[in-house]
């Protein structure tokens, strides 16, 4: 899900932990620090398809010219690969997509998805903050907080729906837009809700097996 910016090198971190083939490649929305990595994962990993709710021009052209299946997918959609893996599409809505100009907030037309592993469940809103895009997950055990921890007016509400076990932000370290905000930091220390931060903790990863999942 999303292949952050081409520095991020997500090509070569993939490459490192063995993965020579993706059952699919989802980006949330074509901005550039979720979908500027994606033509160079799809020129150097096998991709069995490409799908995204609005589609990123460079993220299109790099599927055509490598002969990656491409789809576009919205609320309602759900995902299966190999094994016990499903992903439910919870946001946007379709007639959204087909209403909302070209103009308008990118945020708000971002993919919000709700992965299922086993017994395990994490929801990853992409850049759709709470405010933008209302979802009802249930409970899930991992947040990753959408748009690197920007202000949510919504997230008292989702965190009372959702109640994670940990919540997760990817955040670049310094970045120049204040991420994560004080407001979206308190909000998760009032609900005594962990945090992991991408610009303090560095990667961050989640091993599930069986019913129990660690995280470091």
């Amino acid at each position: 899900v999303d292949a952050g910016t081409p520095e991020a090198q997500v090509a070569d971190r993939l490459e490192e932990l063995g993965a020579d083939r993706l059952a699919a490649l989802i980006v949330t929305h074509p901005q550039e620090d979720h979908a500027g990595g994606a033509p160079t994962v799809l020129e150097r990993i096998d991709v069995d398809r490409v799908l995204e709710a609005r589609p990123d021009a460079a993220t299109r052209a790099a599927a055509q010219a490598t002969g990656t299946p491409h789809a576009r997918i919205g609320a309602g959609t759900t995902i299966d690969a190999a094994g016990r893996l499903r992903i439910d599409v919870l946001w946007p809505p379709r007639e959204l997509l087909e209403t909302t100009g070209t103009s308008d907030d990118p945020n708000r037309l971002s993919l919000v998805l709700l992965a299922h592993w086993r017994g395990f469940e994490i929801l990853l809103p992409g850049d759709a903050e709470a405010e933008l895009a209302s979802v009802d997950p249930g409970p899930v055990d991992v947040l990753k907080v959408a748009h690197h921890g920007s202000a949510d007016a919504g997230l008292v509400a989702l965190l009372e729906r959702a109640a994670p076990e940990l919540a997760v932000i990817s955040v670049g370290d310094s970045n120049p837009y204040g991420h994560p905000a004080p407001e979206t930091l308190a909000d998760l220390h009032a609900a005594r809700i962990p945090i992991m931060r991408t610009d303090r903790d560095g990667d961050v990863t989640i091993e599930v097996r069986g019913n129990r999942w660690t995280v470091r």
